[in-house]
């Protein structure tokens, strides 16, 4: 079989290796697609290291080939699957409170990290999930970067009938917007990028705002809240300015979710007063838990949520480099690997 490894900044290998055979509370599972997702494309510029050399990929769908003997479970060999390729523990006071997504034991050493940028992965019973076969596994890929969108929703509590700002249209900024209209949330869009403010209304978001000028921003937005603001906003841009914009829309007693990650270590840009006057929630949400995931492929088998119009462009595995280069590039949503020619 083929996998890509990264080996150092910038610098993808193919390489031919032996077939995995999974031992007896194992599977196997042949990769049909993995998207490459902001983790690959800071893994490839360097502006994240986990350890050379490493197979980057995460966001996985594919077809169960062969199954262990002591599997448990009901899954077996044919089955189209998608891949929760989170290391849990299931011990730990993490795991044990329902936030496996943080598990203390989730990156010691000598576990695998990542690794669907190859023709088959060996994988744990817990790790795969069967979907039906209706759904397309192209946008059966979409299930791990969902599943995240789906955590950060509830951890700022939108429910039917809030109304929510999503700060940033990039491809999980749009998941975000196909999750909350799922959830009968009404949305709010803000980027500087009228091409993807316009895709955002294209796909259903009930406002798409310029943030541009932020006074201007700020005034439309009071203007279509009667003046109250947001129940809630979800940052999923690294633009520092959004959280302090966000600040300002925000309605008494709402929550702030930092969705996004950062390459450095910038400090919220929110007086402590006015969060405590106003009671605001400030919280963070880091990946998802085994619950996100099930109810990110439910949405997507039962078609509640549908996400063929954010597939950009789909890359075979031997163009590997192409294609994150592609997921760099600021003109795409989201890349695909695929991996059979």
């Amino acid at each position: 079989m083929r996998s890509v490894y990264l080996t150092e900044p910038r610098k993808l290998e193919i390489r031919q290796e032996e077939t995995p055979v999974p031992r007896d509370h194992e599977l196997l599972v042949k990769i049909a697609y993995c998207g490459i997702c902001t983790l690959e494309q800071r893994l490839y510029d360097g502006e994240r290291k986990i350890y050379y050399p490493i197979i980057p990929g995460h966001e996985a769908s594919g077809t169960v080939v062969a199954v262990g003997s002591e599997v448990m479970t009901s899954v077996k060999v044919g089955d189209h699957v998608v891949l929760d390729l989170v290391n849990r523990c299931h011990s730990c006071p993490a795991c044990l409170s329902g936030n496996s997504n943080l598990c203390e034991n989730r990156f010691k050493k000598g576990q695998r990290v990542l690794g669907a940028f190859s023709e088959y992965m060996v994988v744990k019973p817990e790790q795969v999930q069967v979907i039906p076969d209706e759904l397309p596994l192209d946008q059966a890929a979409f299930a791990e970067p969902l599943s995240c969108c789906i955590r950060s929703l509830r951890k700022a509590k939108a429910g039917l009938g809030d109304t929510v700002l999503v700060s940033g249209a990039g491809t999980m900024g749009l998941l975000h917007v196909k999750a909350a209209l799922a959830m009968g949330v009404r949305v709010i869009v803000t980027d500087i990028a009228k091409s993807r403010l316009d895709d955002a209304l294209a796909m259903g978001a009930d406002f798409a705002l310029d943030a541009s000028d932020s006074q201007v921003f700020v005034d439309t937005l009071r203007s279509l809240t009667h003046g109250r603001g947001v129940d809630s906003c979800i940052i999923t841009t690294p633009s520092v300015c959004a959280v302090e914009t966000a600040a300002k829309v925000l309605a008494p007693g709402g929550t702030l979710n930092i969705y996004t990650s950062y390459g450095d270590k910038p400090v919220l840009p929110i007086d402590m007063n006015t969060i405590h006057r106003n009671e605001f929630v400030i919280t963070g949400s880091e990946g998802r838990s085994e619950y996100d995931f099930n109810t990110s492929v439910r949405a997507l088998a039962n078609g509640k949520v549908v996400v063929d119009d954010l597939i950009s462009r789909i890359y075979p595995l031997d163009q590997a480099a192409q294609a994150v280069e592609a997921a760099l590039s600021g003109k795409t949503y989201r890349v695909l690997l695929k991996m059979e020619e």
